[in-house]
């Protein structure tokens, strides 16, 4: 089956005004992500220094800011892609332990989507415990927030627990009906319990909403459906 993980930010429909105004932002952490990276990598003396212990805490008054806490999102969220998981597991602890929980892009606090995070780093750890904790954790501070149902369903996936990955992809769906992703695993968990017809009406649903994999359509050629 093809990857269940969803890392990025909470994705939603824009009109195109705050599509451009969501660009300008993103453009503008961008930079000030360079910006960051030069002054922490920029020399010999700085390139093995780990992220410190007062920057995690939040005692360190230069870090503790909305643009650092988002340029450590995006540089964590990237440290995952290349699989630098104690890098990037740094990265979410920082924004957890923030005293002032930021506004990331379209106004979602950045706390809960850092649990998130560190959730996916604990599933790619193979401590699906841990990651069902943050994933939790994240839908207590955000109940909206359909990914970290996806990823909880995910998880609950894996270990075989159906009735509650089902649970969690359907909460998922019913917060963001176009959720792609999430109508393709539940079809795929449907088709794991030979319920055909709930498994190609989600397949369906998956392929109306852009998900490229043809996986699921394939097994269910071979049966008949």
């Amino acid at each position: 089956m093809e990857r269940t993980i969803d890392l990025r930010l909470p994705c939603k429909r824009l009109s195109k005004s705050k599509e451009k105004q969501r660009q300008r932002q993103y453009g503008f952490f961008v930079v000030a992500l360079i910006f960051l990276l030069f002054q922490i990598f920029g020399n010999k003396q700085t390139m093995a220094q780990p992220i410190s212990g007062a920057m995690i805490n939040g005692a360190d008054s230069r870090y503790n800011t909305r643009i650092a806490a988002m340029n450590h999102l995006i540089l964590g969220i990237d440290q995952i892609g290349n699989n630098e998981l104690w890098g990037a597991r740094q990265n979410f602890l920082f924004i957890i332990n923030l005293k002032d929980d930021a506004p990331a892009m379209g106004g979602m606090r950045l706390r809960p989507i850092a649990y998130l995070n560190l959730g996916v780093v604990d599933t790619l750890e193979d401590n699906p415990g841990a990651a069902i904790k943050n994933f939790l954790t994240a839908i207590d501070l955000s109940p909206n927030y359909s990914e970290a149902y996806f990823n909880l369903g995910a998880v609950h996936y894996k270990l075989g627990a159906f009735k509650k990955a089902e649970e969690a992809f359907l909460k998922a769906i019913e917060i963001q009906p176009e959720y792609g992703r999430a109508h393709y695993s539940l079809g795929f968990l449907y088709f794991d319990q030979k319920k055909y017809d709930l498994a190609k009406l989600h397949a369906e649903k998956a392929a109306e909403y852009g998900v490229p994999f043809k996986t699921l359509k394939e097994r269910l050629a071979k049966v008949g459906r």
